[in-house]
C-alpha cells in the first residue's frame, strides 16, 4: 500500500485510485452525512441491522427469512468500493454479520463474465473466510455439495470430450476441515476463468442444473449461519459483491443484472451488490425482488452555487492524508483542485496526480501554475467527444438548475453520465456539468457562449 507523499515525485503512488482504502488504511477519509439524502442508515435499514450505543446487531430471529438483497447504485469514482469496505469492517461482528467481500474484478475474467461465475466465487470466498476459524460445519451439507459437484464434474468432463479431472483449484492444506469444499470450488473458478469453450460448457452445465444449485446453495448458507451463531462468531452471512462495473462491456453487466434476475432472485444470502450507472435506469424493475439505493457524489455546491464548507473541509482531509500539507504553494490551490473534483474522489486524485506532473523540476512545491495546466489538459481531454446533443443537454440542465426544477432523465443523458460529462447527486434528481467540463473550450463556446 501508499504511504503519504512527503516529496513531489512521491505523489504519484500516493493518489492512485485503483487501491480499494478501507476504514483500517491511513488514507480513508469518512464522508458519512456529505451525500446530499443518502445516509448511513438507508444502508443499515436495507439490511435489516439495528444501531444502539455504537453497536451494530442483526437479530436473525426476526430476519432470519428476508434475505435482502441491496442494489448500491452510483457514478464511477463516487467512493463506492471503499463505502462497502466500511461497511464490511464495521458490520463485521459477533452481534451482527460475518462479512464475505468479492472483488470479481481480481478475481475473474472481466472479458467473459457470467452470473454464475460471481456464484461460484462467493462460495469460494466464503469458504476461505470460514477456514480461518475452527468452525465445524454439518457433514451432512458438505457431503451433499461433493457429490452434487462430483455429478457436474462428470458431465463436464463428458461434455468435453476429455478423462481428465476439471484444474484443481487453489493450493489447501489437506488438513484444513474445509478442504473437500475449498478444492471444489477452486476448480470451478478456475473452470471459468479458463479457455472460452471449458468456461461456456461448465456455466451451462450449472445454469441447466440451476434449481438444484440454488437449493443446495441456500442450504449450505444456512448450515453455516447456525455454526456461526453457535461459535459466537456472527449472526448472519453478508456477501459484498463489488467490481461489477469494472467489466469491460456494458452488455455483460445488462445480462449478469438484467437477465438473471430470477436467478439472482432464487438465492437467498444477505447480499450487497454494486450497480453500475447506466443500470440505474432499470430500478423499477430491480424494486421487484429487492432494494435499490443511489450513491451519489458528495455535495460540493448546492443549486444556488454557495460551497458547503463542512464538504470541503471533508476533502482537504482526504488530500492532506495523502500528500503533505507543505506540497502545496497554499491552500487556495488544494480548494480549487477540490472544487473542479465536483465531489467525486477519484477526480480529484486524477486532478493531483495530472498537476504533480507538470510541477517544474527545481519546483518542491505544487502551485497554481501546475494546476492550471492540469486542469486545461483534462478539460480538453474530457470534451474531446462531446456530441452536439450533450451540448444541447448541458444548456437545458443549467436553465433547470436555475429554475430549481430537475431535469428528465434520456438516452443522452445516460450517455453523459457514464462518461461522467455530467455528476449526479442527493438521489439522483440534482445534476450538473462536471467542472473540468465546463472548463473546456468546447463548453465556452457553444455552452457558456
Amino acid at each position: 500500500m501508499s504511504h503519504k507523499a512527503e516529496t513531489i515525485n512521491e505523489i504519484d503512488q500516493a493518489v492512485k485510485f485503483n487501491e480499494p482504502i478501507g476504514p483500517s488504511h491511513s488514507f480513508f477519509t469518512d464522508f458519512s452525512g456529505l451525500r446530499g439524502e443518502f445516509e448511513d442508515r438507508i444502508v443499515y435499514k436495507n439490511l435489516n441491522v439495528e444501531k444502539e450505543n455504537g453497536i451494530f446487531s442483526f437479530n436473525p430471529a426476526i430476519n432470519g427469512s428476508n434475505k435482502s438483497i441491496l442494489f448500491l447504485g452510483g457514478m464511477r469514482g463516487s467512493g463506492k468500493t471503499s463505502e462497502l469496505a466500511k461497511y464490511a469492517e464495521k458490520l463485521n461482528s459477533p452481534q451482527c454479520f460475518f462479512c464475505v467481500t468479492c472483488n470479481i474484478d481480481q478475481e475473474l475474467d472481466l472479458n467473459e463474465l457470467e452470473y454464475m461465475d460471481i456464484l461460484i466465487l462467493q462460495l469460494e470466498q466464503l469458504t476461505k473466510r470460514l477456514s480461518e476459524y475452527d468452525l465445524t460445519i454439518n457433514e451432512g451439507i458438505k457431503e451433499r455439495l461433493e457429490t452434487w459437484f462430483a455429478k457436474r464434474e462428470t458431465e463436464i468432463k463428458r461434455d468435453l470430450k476429455v478423462e481428465a479431472e476439471l484444474e484443481a483449484g487453489i493450493e489447501i492444506s489437506t488438513k484444513n476441515p474445509l478442504f473437500s469444499l475449498l478444492n471444489i470450488f477452486g476448480k470451478f473458478k478456475t473452470g471459468v476463468v479458463g479457455s472460452n469453450e471449458r468456461a461456456n460448457i461448465v456455466r451451462q452445465n450449472l445454469k441447466n442444473n440451476f434449481n438444484s444449485f440454488a437449493t443446495i446453495f441456500n442450504e449450505f448458507i444456512e448450515e453455516v449461519n447456525v455454526s456461526l451463531r453457535d461459535n459466537h462468531i456472527a449472526q448472519e452471512i453478508l456477501f459484498i459483491v463489488d467490481g461489477l462495473e469494472k467489466t469491460l462491456s456494458a452488455n455483460t453487466r445488462k445480462k449478469i443484472i438484467i437477465e438473471e434476475q430470477n436467478r439472482i432472485d432464487k438465492i437467498k444470502a444477505y447480499t450487497i451488490f454494486t450497480l453500475p450507472i447506466e443500470l440505474m435506469s432499470q430500478r423499477p424493475n430491480l424494486s421487484q425482488f429487492s432494494s435499490v439505493e443511489a450513491f451519489p457524489f458528495v455535495k460540493l455546491i448546492e443549486r444556488n452555487d454557495t460551497e458547503d464548507a463542512i464538504a470541503f473541509e471533508k476533502f482537504k482531509e482526504f488530500v492532506y492524508k495523502r500528500i503533505d500539507r507543505s506540497l502545496f504553494e497554499n491552500e487556495v490551490i488544494v480548494h480549487k483542485a477540490i472544487r473542479y473534483s465536483g465531489g467525486s474522489p477519484r477526480e480529484l486524485l486524477k486532478i493531483l496526480e495530472t498537476t504533480a506532473f507538470y510541477v517544474e523540476d527545481e519546483q518542491q512545491q505544487i502551485d497554481d501554475v501546475a494546476l492550471d495546466k492540469a486542469l486545461n489538459r483534462l478539460a480538453n481531454q474530457t470534451a474531446q467527444y462531446i456530441t452536439e446533443p450533450m451540448l444541447e443537454k448541458m444548456k437545458k440542465i443549467i436553465e433547470n438548475n436555475r429554475a430549481g426544477k430537475d431535469t428528465p432523465f434520456d438516452e443522452v443523458l445516460q450517455t453523459m453520465l457514464e462518461n461522467i460529462y455530467v455528476m449526479e447527486y442527493n438521489s439522483g434528481s440534482y445534476k450538473r456539468i462536471n467542472p473540468i467540463l465546463e472548463r473546456s473550450n468546447l463548453y465556452q463556446q457553444y455552452v457558456q457562449g
